[in-house]
């Protein structure tokens, strides 16, 4: 005898899989408990009192939740109990067990009254039982749900979360020493922001209530990492700091979470409660037990729900790129597989361009004498109309063999798609042509593909669920015929430097650019959603900065708009001076100016004996300082 290892670590990715695996037999079961209809010559069921709906069970690993709607709580009360005695039979007769400490009950309903709230009796082994009241809030995979589900609570968890994150990172730096604001920055925006913003598509609708909790907690933030006062105006260091309102954080989340549903199977149970489009017209499958508004006689179109309001923010199904989630088998072949016959080549932000299109020009010029070779290069190209805000976006392939241009080909994708795409779409046109060629020309054994695009040439080759599928499942497919045809074939996919003098990479630019100008029947790639999203809360914000008047103690520094990233001034200074150089361009700083308005028991006249000190002062004419000025 020994002991059996079996079991897999904690945390898993295996662990939902396996899970599902093992309580399917428990879900197939609460189908069958489901009220059946009754046969037209078969006996009539007992019917149960105030029109319950069927009892729902989701399970997420260990995480169960029993669901059920009917007119009176009561009856609410007596359904989940007898659904969970049979739950917890089966469970225990394949070993498992439920935890009573964390067993909770909520009532939801549409009233405004907390109303009654009956406890529930649930059993806990042979002849004992645990009464469980309901809750103000119950917790389901970390979002704290109330009876109106208004989320208030959740927010302000949230809030506290955040706030002792900041808390601590204040023993990390003060205003002269510790991290860097650079570092301060990044830390809030890694730790704190995704803590401030979690499942905000659930319960983010534009309350003012949660904004002004949610406020607080930034503004805290922001303070400590600009090393500012209290007093100081938010504004001013959120366009130093370049982090955007929350409001806009939350929008920005939800707008990035619209343009994941287009990444979500049509089974899934969110696409099953949106409108039928985005199942190509197909009804649900599982459709939602309770309808997602209050039962009304009013005429008005209904309103929009959450997941609706979220829905709207991306494109249509219809228009646009869809990404599918299990595309390809893991037992698909890499480029790994193939080893040296094909080889995948990209490139470092540090490479010298010049330098590497030198040394691209010499091997070029070697591989043109062999006629078993074809060199192809795809360019992407974006026409630069600062006048208009949808530029155009088109590609261009160029082939050699030997000293000949075998092919030369363009196309457009319209204003709805990004280089990025442009770029893999002429990687899959490149590829196809020289294998085309390859069937006429029997002496073609190699193909070289070249872009500048690094980006594009290291990913093109592997259809993972990210923007551009299909185009990386079309260059996979025609990569893997043409090696799988003859042993002796390769594939070379390159990175090359672009603008730097290579003819063909010049050649295919040009192409690209030409490309630009031809029409294209509107299609909205998921790079492009995702760019304009981003961009819509830039201009939201930089909007929001125009109507703000360049006034107070900060309106004269106050000249840059807002931005993603941080400006060198930020990320060049040391921590103290930054923090004295914020202090001195919000003026909210240790001068007799600041001590007049918010601090009057200080005194407001300078060691230098000027009755007032100001900002101006210091900084022109206080004679403690003439030697620190760099003007006379």
């Amino acid at each position: 005898m020994k002991p059996v290892r079996n079991g897999i670590p904690q945390g898993s990715p295996v662990s939902p899989i396996l899970s599902i695996i093992y309580t399917a037999e428990l879900q197939e079961l609460m189908e069958q408990r489901r009220t059946q209809t009754p046969r037209p010559d078969g006996p009539r069921p007992p019917r149960i009192p105030d029109n319950p709906t069927d009892t729902l069970l989701d399970m997420y690993i260990d995480d169960g939740t029993l669901r059920v709607s009917l007119a009176t709580l009561d009856t609410n009360v007596k359904l989940l109990r007898s659904d969970f005695i049979f739950v917890l039979d089966w469970l225990i007769g394949v070993g498992l067990s439920t935890a009573p400490e964390k067993t909770d009950l909520m009532h939801h309903s549409w009233r405004r009254d907390k109303g009654y709230s009956p406890n529930i009796r649930l059993p806990t082994g042979p002849n004992t039982e645990v009464s469980i009241a309901a809750g103000d809030t119950i917790r389901i995979l970390g979002v704290f749900l109330d009876r109106r589900l208004t989320f208030d609570q959740h927010v302000r968890i949230l809030a506290d979360r955040a706030g002792n994150a900041i808390r601590g990172s204040r023993m990390l730096a003060n205003t002269v020493k510790g991290l860097s604001q650079v570092e301060l920055r990044t830390l809030y925006r890694a730790c704190t922001v995704p803590v401030l913003t979690y499942a905000s598509p659930v319960w983010w609708s534009g309350k003012k209530t949660h904004i002004n909790i949610l406020d607080k907690v930034q503004n805290t933030a922001l303070r400590h990492i600009a090393g500012a006062f209290k007093t100081t105006p938010i504004k001013a260091l959120e366009v130093d700091l370049a982090i955007p309102p929350i409001d806009l954080t939350l929008d920005l989340v939800n707008a990035r979470y619209a343009d994941r549903l287009h990444k979500i199977s049509d089974t899934n149970p969110v696409i099953q409660r949106l409108p039928e489009i985005w199942r190509n017209g197909n009804p649900p499958s599982n459709p939602p037990p309770l309808p997602s508004q209050k039962p009304s006689r009013s005429k008005k179109p209904k309103k929009k729900t959450q997941l609706e309001n979220i829905a709207g923010k991306t494109y249509s199904p219809m228009e646009g790129e869809r990404i599918i989630p299990f595309i390809m088998p893991p037992w698909r072949k890499t480029d790994l597989d193939y080893g040296t016959r094909l080889t995948i080549i990209g490139t470092t932000p540090d490479t010298d361009k010049k330098k590497a299109a030198r040394a691209h020009n010499a091997r070029i010029k070697a591989l043109r004498t062999d006629p078993a070779n074809v060199l192809m290069y795809s360019d992407g190209s974006m026409l630069d109309d600062k006048r208009n805000s949808k530029n155009n976006v088109g590609w261009g392939v160029v082939g050699f063999q030997g000293h000949r241009e075998v092919t030369v080909r363009r196309g457009g994708m319209g204003h709805t798609a990004e280089v990025y795409d442009a770029e893999l779409t002429g990687l899959v046109v490149a590829a196809h042509e020289a294998t085309t060629l390859a069937k006429t020309d029997p002496r073609i054994k190699h193909v070289y593909i070249f872009a500048d695009n690094t980006a594009a040439a290291t990913t093109a080759f592997e259809p993972t669920t990210t923007p551009g599928q299909y185009n990386k499942q079309t260059l996979n497919k025609t990569i893997t015929n043409f090696l799988n045809v003859d042993p002796t074939h390769t594939v070379h996919i390159e990175w090359c430097p672009g603008h730097t003098d290579v003819k063909g990479n010049e050649h295919a630019d040009e192409e690209a650019k030409e490309g630009a100008l031809l029409w294209q029947e509107r299609f909205v790639t998921m790079t492009h959603a995702m760019r304009t999203s981003k961009a819509q809360i830039l201009k939201r914000w930089t909007d929001d900065w125009k109507r703000t008047p360049p006034t107070g103690g900060f309106g004269i520094a106050n000249q840059f708009p807002p931005a993603w990233k941080i400006r060198d001034h930020v990320k060049n200074t040391q921590r103290e001076v930054f923090s004295r150089l914020t202090q001195s361009r919000t003026r909210h700083a240790f001068i007799g100016e600041y001590y007049s308005k918010f601090v009057p028991t200080e005194p407001i006249e300078c060691p230098c004996g000027e009755e007032f000190q100001s900002r101006e002062h210091i900084i022109k004419s206080c004679t403690k300082y003439d030697a620190h000025r760099c003007w006379t």
